[in-house]
């Protein structure tokens, strides 16, 4: 049981680092929405590259924390029917939606948003109109990458459900670590 908790640690790491690197990111955007703001209200510079700049940190923001939400069970949820579960109903729940949703929700994610990522390279696509952002493959590379922080943070959650299922005297809940 050690093992798997050392082991959902290590699948956390990456889920952890982007969310601070997302952290960061908060502050770049702010900074990017104050200077398009200030330059068009004051000095009429609109600028629809900063505006899609603001779309795609904000958009590189959301995919990148899925993992880090789900490690922190801070993301949406609907507990309509769990609520008066048992602790181990809810585990066994837990377990069977990553296994049977989750990660193979987010492979065809990975699968699609390769080709997806790599039919935008090769084309050198980049705005429609010419007027903005170039390199859309960037921002495109960024679902197949949040998809991976997905299911690493889903198997370190499994891996706690399964340690707290098991040895509830080590790891009452998946999310308390």
């Amino acid at each position: 049981m050690i093992i798997l908790l050392r082991l959902s640690d290590l699948l956390a790491i990456p889920c952890q680092l982007a969310a601070k690197l997302c952290g960061w990111l908060l502050l770049v955007l702010a900074a990017v929405i104050l200077y398009d703001v200030v330059g068009r209200r004051f000095f009429s510079t609109g600028s629809f590259k900063l505006q899609e700049l603001e779309w795609h940190i904000h958009g590189t923001i959301a995919v990148l924390c899925f993992g880090w939400t789900y490690l922190a069970n801070a993301h949406v949820r609907i507990d309509v029917f769990s609520t008066n579960m048992q602790q181990n109903t809810r585990l066994w729940l837990e377990i069977a939606a990553i296994v049977a949703f989750l990660i193979p929700f987010m492979l065809l994610l990975i699968w699609f948003g390769y080709d997806f990522v790599l039919r935008s390279f090769l084309r050198g696509e980049s705005s429609p109109g010419g007027v903005g952002l170039s390199h859309r493959w960037i921002i495109k590379s960024m679902i197949p990458l949040g998809a991976l922080l997905t299911i690493s943070g889903g198997l370190a959650v499994l891996f706690r459900a399964i340690v707290a299922l098991r040895r509830p005297d080590i790891l009452h809940s998946p999310w308390e670590r």
